[in-house]
């Protein structure tokens, strides 16, 4: 009975970080289609407008000196497209593998590992050169996920080969 009560808490967690993939990628999508299609001039146009108005409050402030440097890199096309190819490609591999995950497909298991574990190790080079905290939050909620994953996939595949027999 206590096994059954951990492996459903392991499986509670999994399925909730699944859906935290996957509404993770809506924005992803969302967010690549709109730097690679509407970006170009609107952004840092917007930023100009809502700056000279002054809502951002002082332009000495750590928000506005922000806010500013992350429009000046995307101002650059190469990073826009960059970051749009990106965030395209994560959202839509996120979507379709957290679709496979809740389906139960056992192929999508390793193959959400491989996929999480790839951008694992870029998140990681990109904290040693940002020290960014949400790409550090981000980091760890990936760990976590794998951790989950690995426990997940486990248990499902020797369901599956028991049930095999």
């Amino acid at each position: 009975m206590r096994q059954w009560l951990a492996q459903r808490y392991w499986h509670e967690l999994f399925e909730a970080g699944v859906l935290l993939k996957a509404l993770n990628s809506v924005w992803e999508i969302l967010g690549g289609v709109f730097l690679l299609t509407f970006a170009r001039g609107w952004v840092p146009r917007l930023f100009i407008f809502f700056s000279s108005r002054e809502l951002l409050g002082d332009r000495e402030d750590f928000l506005f000196q922000f806010v500013s440097t992350q429009v000046n890199h995307l101002a650059v096309d190469g990073t826009r497209i960059f970051a749009g190819i990106y965030l395209l490609f994560h959202g839509l591999m996120n979507a379709f593998l957290a679709y496979n995950l809740f389906r139960n497909r056992l192929w999508a298991y390793p193959v959400m590992l491989a996929f999480v574990s790839v951008f694992f190790v870029y998140q990681v080079y990109r904290l040693y050169h940002t020290h960014s905290l949400l790409l550090l939050a981000i980091s760890v909620f990936d760990i976590a996920f794998i951790v989950l994953t690995v426990h997940e996939y486990r248990y499902q595949r020797a369901k599956h080969h028991a049930a095999s027999f």
